[in-house]
């Protein structure tokens, strides 16, 4: 059974692993709107398979990979978190340095969360951000699966406000909406003084997309969420 196919069924088949101001200082002009970014088909398996996929440079696919990468958890606590950390980084707030895949070693992962992707009704909770997933198919994505990205202009003009010329930190802000009950997460990334890779930023988006939600679960969508 790949990856994707356990992230797609019950948590009685198992889930593997445990926690043990710069120069172009600017954002692209297509970063700043909506966006519908498409997965790789089939959707990454491993690490490795998720560095070959992403594209570092573009925020966006840094973000849609992120929350690939908290969908992943739920199948291989190992695999996600691996993939968390390539994509994550823990900032010093007050000065120029940071931390690849965060100064914890989970790259954003909350074990305050540990207990729910070994529970069922919670653990299909991150891919209710996924395009095409409904009550109606039982919260399952459209294949291929693909994230759309919403640009928080507000959110984004003031981090840069704060840090651009002070730190030289580049900063943009997307939010995924649930299919679910429509929560929106924030997802914050930033590109650093003499680099040209974008990272997740924002530590508590993994806890966000499990924000509880069962409430939209109507029966029959229930009796579908594992089918």
């Amino acid at each position: 059974m790949g990856l994707f196919d356990k992230m797609m069924s019950s948590v009685k088949d198992g889930i593997a692993g445990a926690i043990k101001g710069s120069a172009s200082a600017s954002l692209q002009s297509d970063w700043k709107g909506d966006r519908k970014i498409v997965l790789r088909d089939p959707a990454p398996e491993n690490l490795d398979e998720l560095k070959a996929a992403v594209d570092v440079h573009d925020p966006g696919s840094v973000a849609a990979y992120y929350v690939y990468a908290v969908f992943a958890v739920t199948a291989d606590l190992e695999t996600g978190i691996s993939m968390m950390k390539y994509l994550y980084a823990d900032l010093e707030p007050f000065g120029r340095g940071f931390t690849e895949g965060g100064a914890s070693g989970r790259g954003g992962w909350d074990q305050y969360f540990n207990d729910r992707i070994k529970d069922d009704d919670y653990r299909w909770l991150p891919r209710a951000y996924f395009d095409g997933a409904a009550a109606a198919n039982g919260f399952h994505p459209a294949m291929p699966l693909s994230v759309t990205l919403h640009y928080n202009s507000p959110n984004t003009d003031t981090l840069n406000s704060q840090s651009l010329e002070q730190l030289g930190r580049l900063n943009i802000v997307y939010y995924v909406q649930s299919n679910a009950a429509g929560n929106k997460v924030n997802i914050e990334l930033s590109r650093f003084d003499g680099s040209d890779r974008w990272y997740v930023t924002k530590g508590t988006v993994s806890s966000a997309l499990f924000y509880d939600q069962r409430a939209a679960l109507t029966a029959e969508a229930r009796a579908k969420l594992w089918s």
